[in-house]
């Protein structure tokens, strides 16, 4: 039984779909980890030391904001287009925008 078997216990030729459960959830762990992001970047950025180093840690804050929200943002915008020109109707979906969220995190550091 489950997502791989049928109710006798033989397998499936294909495993039934598995949908995630709780977007506002998947939302909330997205912005506890963009949050904890920080602590990283910059927390790394504060073993330099020298004369800029103030400059250099809100710089680094800084570009971590931007590649989480232009990631999310290109991530709504892609999957907008797939689905306007797969059925004709687009939809924005937080899915795909917290996993590009995720994927900018990700890319600046």
């Amino acid at each position: 039984r489950g997502r791989f078997y049928d109710h006798r216990g033989n397998p499936l030729e294909t495993p039934k779909e598995f949908p995630g459960h709780s977007v506002a959830l998947q939302m909330l762990g997205a912005f506890i980890l963009w949050f904890g992001w920080y602590g990283f970047n910059t927390g790394s950025a504060l073993s330099i030391t020298g004369p800029y180093q103030d400059q250099v840690v809100s710089l680094v804050a800084v570009n971590t904001t931007l590649a989480a929200a232009s990631a999310c943002v290109s991530a709504l915008f892609v999957n907008y287009v797939i689905d306007d020109r797969k059925t004709g109707e687009g939809t924005f979906s937080l899915t795909y925008a917290m996993n590009g969220t995720l994927g900018g995190l990700v890319s600046i550091t």
